[in-house]
C-alpha cells in the first residue's frame, strides 16, 4: 500500500468539518489537515471530491466478521472490518471458551498482529460476568480468582476487560488490570448503584455495551408503581466513563430514544460505536438473530457510521463516537483517532451513503 499521497475531499478533523478540505501523507504519517488551498501536495493526488474523510474507524468490542470468529482466525477478520474502514481492532474472546480457550485464542491473535497492524489487541468479555447475563446462565457463583485469571493478563495483548461489579473479587480483578495497563469496563450485570459507582471510583472506565445484559439489582421494585435504578442508570450518574452503544439501524440493541437520552446526558464525547458483529448466519439486517433471541450483531462500523448519523449525530460527532473516543479510552489517540499532523495515516473514505470508496492503512 503507498504511504506518500494527497487527498482531496471533505475532511473531517477534530470538531470540524472542511468541506473543500486535503489530507497530505508522507512515509504513512499525516503531514497536513486542513482545506485544500494550503495543503501541500505530496505523492500521487486523489480527488475525492464529494467523499468525506474520516479518521479509521476503532472498533474496541467486535467477535467475528462475516461467520468467521475472532478465536478461529483473528487475521480473517481483521481483514474482514478492514474493508468497511475499520484500521483498528480489538478482537473480543467471551467468557464461554473457558480459561484455556480464551489462553489459545490470545495466542492466535498474538500471532496474527504480527502481520495485521490493524489488530490493536483483545478484549476480555468475561469470565466473571453475572450469570442472569451470560451465554450459559448458572446458579453458580462465579468468584474471580486471581491464580485463574493471571495468565491472561500476563499474555501482554488484553487491551481492555469486561466485568461484573457485583462478582466477588472483582476489585481485585480491577486492581490487577489497572497493574497491567488494562482498561476496566463493566458490563452484563445488575451492579447495585453503590457497586457501580465503586468500580468508578476504583478505576472503571468503561461500560460495556450500555442497555444491553443488564438489570436492576432489586427486582421486582419494591414498591409497585416504581422502578428501581438500574445498572444502566447508576453508570450513566458516573462522571469519567465511556459508554459502548451497539447502534444498529433498528434500535433493537439500544432504543433510539435510550440513545438521544444518553447523548444529551454524556455528550458523544463519552459514547463509543461497537459492532459487537457475532459469527454464523446471516441475520435480519444488522441484527444478528438465533433461534429467535438477539445474539449479538451484523454491524460493521461503516454500517454504525450510517447508523449513528441517521439517529441525528454530527460528521464531527461521528469521527468521535468511531473513531476518536475509542483512541482516547485504549491511550493511543496520540498516534491515531484523529485526522491531525504527525498521526498514522489511518483514513477511510465514505462515499455520501457512507459506502466505503477506499481505506488507507499506514
Amino acid at each position: 500500500m503507498k504511504d506518500t499521497y494527497t487527498l482531496y475531499g471533505t475532511v473531517v478533523t477534530d470538531g470540524c468539518i472542511i468541506e473543500n478540505g486535503a489530507v497530505a501523507v508522507e512515509n504513512g504519517t499525516i503531514l497536513y489537515a486542513g482545506a485544500r488551498e494550503h495543503a501541500p501536495m505530496v505523492g500521487e493526488v486523489e480527488d475525492l471530491t464529494g467523499c468525506v474523510l474520516l479518521p479509521g474507524f476503532i472498533d474496541i468490542h467486535c467477535h467475528a466478521g462475516g461467520e468467521i470468529w475472532c478465536h478461529e482466525d483473528p487475521r480473517a477478520v481483521a481483514e474482514y472490518h478492514l474493508k468497511h474502514g475499520t484500521t483498528g481492532l480489538c478482537c473480543t474472546l467471551y467468557r464461554d471458551l473457558g480459561i484455556d480457550g480464551i489462553l489459545a485464542a490470545q495466542e492466535k491473535v498474538k500471532a496474527a498482529m504480527k502481520d495485521s497492524s490493524s489488530i490493536l489487541g483483545v478484549h476480555l468479555e468475561g469470565p466473571y460476568l453475572n450469570p442472569r447475563y451470560g451465554a450459559k446462565p448458572s446458579d453458580e457463583p462465579l468468584f474471580a480468582d486471581s491464580k485463574e485469571y493471571m495468565p491472561l493478563l500476563e499474555t501482554g495483548i488484553v487491551r481492555h476487560a469486561t466485568f461484573a461489579p457485583e462478582v466477588d473479587g472483582t476489585d481485585r480483578f480491577l486492581a490487577d488490570l489497572l497493574r497491567f495497563g488494562i482498561v476496566g469496563s463493566i458490563g452484563h450485570s445488575e451492579a447495585s448503584p453503590e457497586a457501580v459507582r465503586r468500580a468508578a471510583e476504583r478505576g472503571a472506565r468503561c461500560v460495556t455495551h450500555l442497555f444491553d445484559a443488564t438489570g436492576a439489582s432489586i427486582s421486582p421494585a419494591r414498591w409497585d408503581g416504581t422502578i428501581e435504578t438500574d445498572f444502566n442508570a447508576a453508570a450513566l450518574l458516573c462522571d469519567d466513563l465511556y459508554y459502548e452503544i451497539i447502534c444498529d439501524s433498528m434500535g433493537v440493541h439500544v432504543r433510539r430514544e435510550m440513545l438521544q437520552l444518553t447523548k444529551k446526558l454524556v455528550g458523544a464525547s463519552r459514547i463509543i460505536g461497537i459492532t459487537d458483529a457475532c459469527g454464523g448466519p446471516s441475520g435480519t439486517g444488522d441484527v444478528n438473530f438465533e433461534d429467535g433471541e438477539l445474539n449479538g450483531s451484523k454491524l460493521t462500523m461503516d454500517q454504525v457510521a450510517k447508523n449513528f448519523y441517521a439517529a441525528g449525530f454530527s460528521l464531527s460527532e461521528i469521527a468521535m463516537v468511531t473513531a476518536g473516543n475509542a483512541a482516547k479510552l485504549l491511550g493511543i489517540y496520540g498516534e491515531t483517532g484523529s485526522l491531525e499532523q504527525g498521526k498514522r495515516a489511518d483514513i477511510v473514505a465514505l462515499e455520501t451513503d457512507f459506502t466505503v470508496k477506499h481505506v488507507y492503512k499506514a
